[in-house]
């Protein structure tokens, strides 16, 4: 029994493989992924880098306010503040 066992380690434990001809290797194949972008995807790609060009603050509007206050004849109209005031509370009150 152990005879046999021991039969496993030897040098003729293990066969070599025959390949046979006309079989080509997975090294030989080439296969690559890919990736498509749909039409909607490449528009909105393009919004997007379009969108970062645009700075975050007007900074023209923001001198012009600046240099108004200053002056002390900036005069927002009381009308929209009210209207932004009540709809920022009832935005709060819905949380």
């Amino acid at each position: 029994m152990i005879d046999k066992i021991s039969g496993v380690y030897g040098p003729k434990a293990i066969d070599k493989v025959n390949v046979k001809k006309g079989y080509s290797s997975p090294k030989e194949e080439r296969i690559t992924d890919g990736v498509e972008f749909s039409s909607f995807a490449v528009e909105m790609a393009k919004a997007s880098g379009e969108l970062k060009k645009i700075p975050d603050v007007r900074e023209d509007l923001v001198d012009d306010l600046k240099r108004q206050i200053s002056a002390g004849t900036y005069s927002p109209d009381m009308k929209k503040v009210a209207h932004s005031l009540i709809a920022a509370g009832l935005m709060k009150l819905e949380e």
